[in-house]
């Protein structure tokens, strides 16, 4: 059975066939499955009218507002139709937000969401989390978040692992990590490369406050356990050893020098929940990897 039954792309509000458009269209053509495209916008100008106007001239503006959208849609879905594709679409009258996004993912219950990365400025990253970020938190199924397009179909993907733990939250996040990778790379016929990034200690203090190591020596002692693990998890999935990469440094821009070097086209990570306290202490490792990659994010939960 193909990996992927159901396809929700986001469709963006600009009525153009963006990467994200494109990676929807030929992963359904690839594995065959049903493609519905939804299209969330609205106009704040009668949103604010609404609160003030009769409701039936309201609803007329709204539908008046929607026509076109919808219009865009019905062409492109009988495109897809008449080119063998199995594809329903629908414009929703509701800014991109997440609980939006999330009640229509509960109510068609994909396999896969894809969505085009949006990216916000620094000051409004600052106040407000970006959806793209909120989505990688809390989306239940995987999140393709597309940036760009070099090829149909991904020919190199990149499952990018955690081996600083044994812990069984972090093995239940590897092995989605790596069933999702794996189910992509056997859909597009692609190559499966398994990585992770070895930081070490950043700072070791003793509770009087002094200095305990040299950190590069402590550094030294953790590797061999970590490349272990590595190593472990690699042979459990038979990922050959051309194709398993044991990184040195800070795991973001690591791993986002490797997708560069190598040409990757989808990096899947695992996101983790965390604390809103947490993620604004040091936010996640999912959210700086989004901004990092040079390819294509597909996001997995345990």
């Amino acid at each position: 059975m193909s990996q992927y039954q159901r396809i929700l792309l986001l469709a963006d509000p600009s009525l153009r066939r963006t990467p994200a458009f494109e990676r929807a269209v030929w992963l359904a053509r690839a594995s065959g499955a049903a493609l519905h495209i939804a299209l969330f916008d609205r106009d704040p100008l009668i949103s604010a009218a609404a609160l003030v106007t009769d409701t039936r001239h309201t609803e007329a503006a709204i539908a008046q507002w929607l026509e076109p959208r919808r219009q865009w849609l019905h062409s492109e879905t009988d495109d897809l139709i008449g080119k063998g594709l199995n594809v329903t679409s629908e414009a929703v009258w509701s800014r991109p937000s997440q609980h939006a996004i999330l009640q229509h993912v509960d109510e068609f219950k994909p396999d896969l969401v894809v969505k085009d990365v949006h990216y916000e400025p620094l000051l409004r990253r600052v106040l407000i989390a970006p959806l793209d970020w909120q989505l990688l938190r809390s989306c239940p199924c995987p999140l393709l978040l597309v940036n760009t397009l070099t090829r149909a179909l991904p020919k190199r993907i990149v499952a990018a692992v955690d081996a600083s733990s044994q812990s069984s939250e972090h093995r239940a996040l590897n092995e989605q990590v790596i069933h999702q990778a794996l189910s992509m790379a056997i859909q597009c016929d692609a190559q499966l490369h398994l990585v992770y990034a070895f930081s070490g200690p950043q700072s070791m203090i003793d509770p009087a406050g002094a200095g305990i190591g040299p950190i590069g020596e402590l550094a030294r002692l953790l590797q061999p356990q970590h490349q272990q693990h590595f190593d472990e998890l690699a042979d459990a999935h038979g990922v050959p050893p051309d194709r398993r990469h044991f990184l040195h440094g800070p795991a973001a821009p690591t791993i986002a020098d490797f997708l560069r070097e190598h040409h990757s086209d989808v990096l899947v990570i695992g996101s983790a929940h965390r604390t809103l306290f947490d993620r604004l202490l040091i936010g996640t490792t999912a959210e700086a990897m989004l901004d990092a990659a040079p390819c294509n994010v597909l996001a997995v939960k345990s």
